[in-house]
């Protein structure tokens, strides 16, 4: 998110945004993300093993 927020911060385009997630997505966690890490307890976890790199579960933001 905080990737997001800056690209559009600086003026990036939609696409150009996209683009750049997703390559970090990607570059992050190679395998893939379940969507539900935060559900199951995996804040704590690295991006590679479906976690959200140590995101305290305290402060997430729906």
């Amino acid at each position: 998110m905080g990737l997001a927020k800056w690209m559009i911060k600086e003026g990036y385009n939609i696409e150009e945004i996209k683009e750049v997630v997703i390559k970090w997505l990607k570059f992050t966690n190679p395998s893939g993300y379940t969507g539900d890490g935060c559900y199951k307890g995996n804040c704590e976890k690295p991006f590679v093993k479906n976690g959200c790199g140590g995101m305290n579960p305290s402060i997430i933001r729906w």
